[in-house]
This record gives C-alpha cells, sequence and structure tokens, in this order.
C-alpha cells in the first residue's frame, strides 16, 4: 500500500533532487531499475518539466492519483503527464519500460509532430489495457526495446541524453513515433484519472503560453484569458512549477530562441523581430541572462555540435 502525502516531493527521476532539466534530456530505464530499490513502491510524487510514458508487460500493481486508487495489469499503458502528483506499487518482479523525457523536448523542430499530439495537454493520468490488442503491444514494446538498446545494453540504470549535449535526429524522430503510437493506442481505450486545481489552472497557463508566447502578453492578459485572478495565477505556478508565471513565459521565449539559432539562419535582429521583441539589444540582453551566452556564442557552439 502506498502511503498518500498531502506534501509531495518534486522529482525529476524519482529518487533524485529535482532540478532544472535540459530541454533535450530523454531518459530511458526497465521499470525494475528503480522500483525494485523502492521495495516495489514509488511514493507520492511529481515532475515538474517532465512527462513519462510507461509500459507495463510483467506483473500488476496500482496507480495512485490525488486519492484514486486504479488497478494495473500487464499488459498496460501508461502516460503520466508534467505536474501529476502520482504514486506506484507494482508486484515484485514486474517489468516493462519508463521512457521520461523534458517537456521542452516537444517544442524542438524534430518532435513537431508529437507537440501537437493530445496526449501531455491534459492535466491527468492516462492507462489503456493492451491484453487484446497485440499489435499496438508489440509496436510500442519493440520501439522502447529498440531506444533502450541503442543506448546501452538496457539492463541497467536507465539512459539518458540531452543533458549535456543535442539529441540524436534518429532518437528524436524514434522518440516522436512512439509518443505517436501511445497517443493512438490510449485513445482506443482510456481511463483517465484528474488532476488537482492548482495543477488544472498551471497546465492550463502553459499550453496558454505556448500559443501566445510571440504576443507579448502581460500577466494580467493571461489571468484573464483563464478566467483567474493575477495571485491565483502565481500560486498555482509556483506550486506546480517552482516558479513565477513571468518566468515560464521567458524560459518558453529563451527556448523558441535557441531554436532559432540551432536550426535556421536567421539574423539576430530577425529572430528578435520573430519573438516579438521591438529592440534586438534587449533581446540580446534577455538572451545573455537567460542562457548565459551571447546569441552569436550560442549559434557558434550548437553548429560545432551538430557538424560534430
Amino acid at each position: 500500500m502506498v502511503r498518500q502525502q498531502h506534501v509531495w516531493d518534486k522529482f525529476a527521476l524519482y529518487g533524485e533532487t529535482w532540478s532544472d532539466l535540459a530541454p533535450e534530456f530523454v531518459h530511458i530505464e526497465p521499470v525494475s531499475a528503480r522500483s525494485a530499490l523502492h521495495d516495489w513502491n514509488i511514493a507520492a510524487h511529481s515532475h515538474p518539466a517532465m512527462h513519462q510514458v510507461l509500459l507495463l508487460q510483467q506483473g500488476a500493481g496500482k496507480l495512485t492519483v490525488d486519492g484514486r486508487e486504479m488497478p494495473l495489469a500487464a499488459p498496460m499503458l501508461v502516460a503520466v503527464p508534467s505536474l501529476c502528483v502520482h504514486a506506484f506499487a507494482f508486484a515484485p518482479d514486474s517489468e516493462g519500460w519508463v521512457v521520461s523525457f523534458a517537456v521542452d523536448l516537444l517544442h524542438d523542430p524534430r518532435m513537431a509532430a508529437a507537440g501537437e499530439l493530445a496526449l501531455f495537454r491534459q492535466p491527468q493520468a492516462l492507462l489503456a489495457p493492451l491484453a487484446e490488442r497485440s499489435g499496438e503491444l508489440a509496436r510500442i514494446g519493440w520501439l522502447l526495446a529498440d531506444f533502450a538498446a541503442r543506448k546501452g545494453d538496457g539492463q541497467g540504470d536507465g539512459q539518458q541524453e540531452g543533458q549535456g549535449g543535442r539529441l540524436a535526429a534518429l532518437d528524436a524522430a524514434q522518440l516522436a513515433l512512439l509518443l505517436a503510437c501511445v497517443d493512438a493506442a490510449l485513445a482506443q481505450g482510456v481511463a483517465g484519472t484528474g488532476g488537482g486545481g492548482q495543477q488544472r489552472l498551471a497546465e492550463r497557463f502553459r499550453a496558454l503560453v505556448d500559443e501566445n508566447f510571440r504576443r507579448g502578453w502581460s500577466m494580467a492578459d493571461y489571468a484573464r484569458q483563464l478566467a483567474t485572478t493575477e495571485p491565483t495565477l502565481t500560486r498555482a505556478c509556483r506550486a506546480s512549477f517552482g516558479k513565477a508565471p513571468g518566468m515560464v513565459v521567458q524560459e518558453r521565449l529563451a527556448i523558441e530562441a535557441m531554436r532559432y539559432l540551432s536550426f535556421s539562419g536567421a539574423s539576430v535582429k530577425e529572430i528578435a523581430g520573430r519573438l516579438g521583441f521591438s529592440d534586438p539589444a534587449y533581446f540580446a540582453r534577455f538572451f545573455r541572462r537567460m542562457t548565459g551566452q551571447t546569441a552569436s556564442q550560442f549559434r557558434h557552439d550548437a553548429r560545432a555540435a551538430s557538424e560534430g
């Protein structure tokens, strides 16, 4: 039995202290790699900037979200979006795969199709049994196993990319294909678990930022669109993301600027204009403050890494 907590921990990966993830962070590991270390019980926690997909291929267990318990029975697919407070209790020797990736990775142009999926556009965990859907089970299982095999033997504590460098094009393409398959599988037969009010508001805000971050909206504009107040929005973002809503917008702008610098030939002045900065000098100061590099140095390093 998983003990429910009124105050949950925020982790990047369960058992590891949360910190800001690189925009291209991806990690894959067997279910047993982490669960067995914690007596097959993963206590209530959330991931402020990371989504997860779990394929349970062997065993059983229980998923608890906001006090609601849902049984797990292999084979089953589970999608846990960022901010969703969840806990797992697995039967000993349960097995499968868990892939975790940064929320910001969905903004990567190579992942454009995945970014449009409904899979992680809602603040709730989704489950789908696959016992009578052998084709989807085999396809998703193969994609996960192959992804892990190309990172190592797939038997250890997991493999991760994107923490200190670019995510390989093949890995980005395979992850996008995997998420498309998961989205389709969940759409066929899904059970959902709702999230808390603050989490739902924070997720709605983040989705609204994704749609409007270039428009230079004030926090009052965002609050009005969400039918809430600025203090309520601030409390929700601080509770869910650990940061103020203004920083969420600034980080989204910085990520898009890095994408333009990495994948386009647009000048810094052109990029500033596309992102709603009327003054290129202000944009240059903003970019350096957010990344610790000038825009030209970032572009140079990104091209050197790509060529390498």
